[in-house]
């Protein structure tokens, strides 16, 4: 089997297109690893950004909780009841005061011996 110039220069347009193709493939394979890089940064910044996102999320769920905790119909009615008794206590005791005075402004009842 003799190799003439024909199959030599048909060898030689084959290495060389193998050569280009390979060179190609180099530089387009470096682009993609900077593209993968670059598309990876990004994720971690959108995955920061969720993070904070869902414990921002969860501050707010926990401060609702504790706002419909205190504003339950059974907590207000318990409040509500305190104010009522606090407020019947100060009249009581406003009208003790009033019988006080009245009796150190110079005119006391009598007094029981």
């Amino acid at each position: 089997m003799e190799l003439g110039a024909r199959e030599l220069v048909q060898f030689i347009s084959i290495i060389a297109a193998l050569a280009g193709a390979f060179a190609v493939c180099r530089s387009q394979l470096s682009r993609v690893v900077e593209d993968l890089t670059k598309l990876a940064r990004e994720m971690r910044c959108v995955e920061q950004r969720l993070d904070d996102g869902q414990a921002q999320m969860a501050v707010y769920h926990q401060q609702l909780k504790v706002l419909g905790e205190i504003n339950s119909p059974g907590n207000l009615e318990r409040h509500h009841r305190e104010l009522a008794m606090t407020q019947g206590k100060i009249e009581a005791l406003t009208t003790r005061v009033a019988d006080l005075l009245v009796q150190h402004n110079g005119t006391h009842k009598p007094v029981k011996k």
